[in-house]
């Protein structure tokens, strides 16, 4: 087999379970924030990303904008980000 000229990837993930996968962190935090935002809404939420362990899981967190969010602490949504390794595959020539 080759190997994969493409090592990490990025999984974007609800709960434990994952639902797409992307090549690049900006995208798949993107894809999980639009998730996130067209279930929860984005004018009554901000939206951060935690490094929650670095380099490997980003975890998007949130809290109420405003007066209601002032003071308040951000909390983790149910989804994240994880990063994968590509396994080498395809054409054994």
């Amino acid at each position: 087999m080759k190997p994969s000229s493409q090592t990490t990837a990025y999984v974007v993930v609800i709960g434990e379970k994952p639902l797409a996968v992307a090549t690049d962190l900006s995208v798949a935090q993107a894809a999980a924030l639009t998730r996130q935002t067209d279930w929860a809404g984005a004018d009554q939420w901000e939206y951060r990303w935690d490094e929650y362990l670095p380099g490997k899981v980003w975890r998007l967190m949130q809290r109420r904008k405003g007066e209601a969010g002032k003071g308040r602490r951000f909390s983790w949504t149910t989804y994240s980000v994880h990063t994968a390794n590509f396994l080498a595959g395809g054409d054994e020539s």
